[in-house]
């Protein structure tokens, strides 16, 4: 088949960026072109002519001979961009930069276009580090003190009480008849054991997300993989837009948004640049740890997810639903793996699993 685009030359690959010149030669750009005007043809309505039968010789001259130029040669640009990474076979990241340098009538298209590559992951003992991590060891006993502020807490919320900054309101001594009103409790050592529990709970998911953060952050800190400048800068002025929106919306200028962090613009944007390559990065290196591993949530798991992402969230719609299901899913397989260990140790826990279920089921 033949190829939108020709004269293809590389003009650089570095740094994890790869750019071309190419150019789209008249007859192609006909071809186009008349796409383009039967799809204006065919909505447009000119007096003496009704809609969808106005001559093309009259088309043209009322859209303009470059307009019609120019929506012929987005389409052209749109196929050839594809052919290109295609052709090359290239593993391409985020959003190709365009660059048109010449467009005029009865002439080729000529333009240069910049890819961001898809970088080499290297990846580090990721199961060491998981269970590494996984292994350290925190303290997560409940003090009589902790219990005594969570009570206090409750019980001030319940009572209204709102004693002024720097001064502490005394309360009565918690009683057994106290804590009936808070549940089936029958006294108070019932109350502050279920307390204590609740607290415990509190300790345990916290010390447990912290170590799945700290897990990620070694395992990415020891990858080696080059993001391209490109992506980050797309990434940079995407979330610049969003930044200034929400600094617009606080009734700030930048002026004083930066004052308030005691930074200058350019600090703020170098920090903000580095941030975001790590959150590239972070995805890259848990993208290729999940087809590694070659993880990928049961259909069982996803609707026992959405089952229950449907009672919280009743207006949100099954795509949607699915979607977020699945990257739960996902997430809570990679973890599992760190945590656990070694791929053919899960399989087998799996096959275990599943083998109940279905002695079960019999």
């Amino acid at each position: 088949m033949k190829n939108t685009y020709t004269n293809l030359k590389k003009l650089s690959d570095k740094n994890g960026e790869i750019e071309f010149q190419a150019e789209i030669g008249m007859e192609e750009l006909e071809v186009y072109s008349l796409k383009e005007l039967s799809h204006y043809a065919a909505e447009l309505a000119l007096p003496g002519f009704r809609k969808g039968k106005v001559p093309d010789n009259l088309v043209r001259e009322h859209i303009g001979e470059m307009e019609l130029l120019e929506g012929a040669a987005n389409e052209a640009l749109r196929d050839a961009m594809q052919e290109i990474v295609t052709d090359e076979s290239l593993a391409v990241l985020g959003r190709p930069e365009l660059t048109i340098t010449k467009i005029a009538p009865k002439n080729p298209l000529e333009f240069k276009i910049r890819f961001a590559l898809a970088p080499e992951i290297s990846l580090p003992d990721y199961r060491k580090i998981g269970r590494t991590v996984s292994e350290i060891k925190e303290e997560l006993a409940t003090t009589d003190k902790e219990i005594d502020e969570a009570i206090a807490r409750i019980r001030e919320m319940i009572a209204g009480v709102n004693a002024p900054e720097g001064e502490k309101k005394e309360l009565p001594p918690l009683t057994d008849e106290d804590v009936k009103k808070f549940g089936p409790f029958e006294n108070v050592a019932a109350f502050r054991a279920e307390i204590a529990r609740n607290l415990g709970q509190e300790k345990a998911s916290l010390a447990k997300d912290r170590k799945r953060e700290e897990m990620i952050k070694q395992i990415v800190a020891h990858t080696k993989a080059k993001i391209p400048p490109m992506l980050v800068e797309q990434e940079f002025h995407e979330f610049l837009g969003d930044r200034d929106r929400r600094i617009e919306e606080a009734g700030l200028s930048l002026e004083e948004y930066l004052k308030t962090t005691g930074k200058t613009a350019e600090a703020l944007d170098k920090e903000e640049r580095a941030l975001i390559e790590e959150d590239i990065k972070t995805s890259l290196v848990i993208q290729e740890i999940r087809k590694k591993e070659e993880l990928a949530p049961s259909e069982r798991d996803i609707q026992i997810a959405i089952a229950h992402l449907k009672m919280r969230y009743p207006e949100r719609d099954e795509v949607s639903l699915r979607r977020t299901a699945e990257a739960m899913g996902l997430q809570e397989q990679l973890f599992a793996m760190l945590e656990e260990g070694k791929k053919e140790e899960r399989e087998e826990a799996k096959k275990e699993s599943e083998d109940k279920e279905e002695e079960k089921a019999e």
